[in-house]
């Protein structure tokens, strides 16, 4: 029997690959971008070796910390055209592979500006990995946006529970800073052959079209009211975030007197809070953007000034570090993907990805040195409180402004059951 006009859906959708085969290729993709959590996460723990070795002031080292957002910055809107161009697989693999062979290449580094270099080159390949793997989870699981979105920084949390105290402990064996570069480099180029060999396109490259639920409605434009808000709450979480991220670790060495192994733990206890990110997700999936961002910038100030102004016990810095990666990375970075998907319609949602992840990091380059300077002249708490408190309370101003009722939407797809009759 010959299908109707009102089967092809169905037949469409029986493209895409079993539930669970498409749950374990999409999970691999997620270990794949795990790996660069344990470089970001590591590497600002390895900064005092560093400095040490290369003479580099706190500035040059701060920025040596966050340059590489610089590359992902400028690779993100780039990357939603490669996308289109090479294929989602192709774009993941090549990230990957370039991510990990810049990652290894740091420990080669001579001086400032190829080490600068080095970390430019591995952010711009994480860009190309992290918008591909966004736009896979929106088009591959419209029905659950959010909660793909959420599990892939979910990933990010796994590697930055492993990354600081893995790195610490090949740092102490091998006792140079270059191991733990290495063996992330390594891993990284296992993990493209990986998902060369085990991944499948018909996973990588579905199109709303083709999944069980569509996506409908949003922004023609990424130049539209909703995104544009959105892009600025996005900016300013990314320098309140990233400094943290960045220079959290020197303050706790240099200022509250941690060593290397009690820095780790602490600043993997915010990594380790991401593991909560699908729970963001099930918020963006569930809740208005403006009740959900402006009440997570609100937590995030309120936890930076708990950092910065309360005690310097491993035990109140530990508690309050967790819950400043719950709010930071499970809520505030999750939603802001999961909305700015959602504020444009199914033809832009790959420039969508392309474009969070250019709002975050090009703001991310700069977040290490602007801190690091404000620190130079505020004092640690100072700088906290103007880039991580203030930043944070404006981007929850400014979630107060979106326009939840033009945000896309998704329903099921109403399908009739095909018989196959040969």
């Amino acid at each position: 029997m010959s299908a109707t006009p009102t089967s092809r859906p169905s037949i469409q959708a029986r493209e895409l690959p079993a539930t669970r085969a498409a749950v374990a290729m999409f999970g691999l993709l997620l270990v794949a971008y795990a790996v660069n959590a344990m470089d970001r996460m590591v590497f600002p723990v390895l900064l005092v070796e560093v400095r040490a070795e290369y003479g580099f002031s706190l500035e040059a080292a701060g920025l040596q910390a966050t340059v590489f957002a610089l590359g992902m910055g400028l690779a993100g809107l780039p990357a939603g055209r490669l996308q289109r161009a090479l294929g989602r697989k192709r774009t993941i693999v090549a990230g990957t592979v370039l991510f990990s062979v810049a990652t290894a290449l740091t420990a080669a580094s001579t001086g400032f500006g190829d080490m600068l270099l080095w970390r430019v080159l591995s952010g711009a390949g994480e860009a190309l990995q992290l918008a591909a793997i966004i736009t896979v989870a929106s088009n591959a699981f419209p029905a659950r946006r959010g909660l793909a979105i959420g599990s892939i920084n979910m990933a990010f949390a796994a590697g930055s529970v492993v990354g600081p105290a893995f790195g610490a402990s090949l740092l102490e064996h091998y006792g140079t800073w270059r191991a733990p570069m290495l063996a992330y480099g390594a891993v990284g180029i296992v993990l493209a052959a990986a998902v060369v060999l085990l991944v499948s396109p018909r996973l990588t490259e579905a199109e709303p079209a083709t999944a069980t639920a569509a996506h409908t409605g949003g922004a023609t434009s990424l130049l539209s009211r909703n995104p544009l808000v959105l892009a600025a709450v996005i900016v300013l979480f990314g320098l309140a975030d990233f400094a943290f991220i960045g220079l959290y670790a020197s303050y706790l060495r240099a200022e509250l007197g941690f060593d290397s192994g009690a820095a780790g733990f602490v600043v993997g206890l915010s990594g380790l809070a991401a593991f909560a990110s699908p729970l963001g997700g099930h918020l963006v999936d569930r809740f208005s953007p403006r009740v959900v961002l402006a009440g997570l910038n609100l937590a995030v100030a309120a936890c930076g000034c708990a950092l910065f102004l309360g005690p310097g016990s491993a035990g109140w810095q530990g508690a309050f570090s967790f819950l400043f990666g719950l709010f930071a990375s499970s809520g505030v970075y999750v939603a802001a993907a999961g909305y700015l998907v959602k504020s444009v319609d199914a033809a832009n949602v790959s420039r969508a990805a392309g474009m969070f992840v250019t709002c975050v990091y090009v703001a991310v380059s700069a977040a290490g040195l602007l801190f690091s300077s404000l620190v130079s002249t505020a004092g640690w708490t100072g700088a906290a409180l103007v880039q991580i408190v203030g930043f944070s309370a404006v981007g929850a101003v400014l979630a107060l402004i979106l326009r939840p009722h033009l945000f896309s939407t998704t329903a099921p797809v109403t399908t009739t059951p095909v018989r196959d009759d040969s």
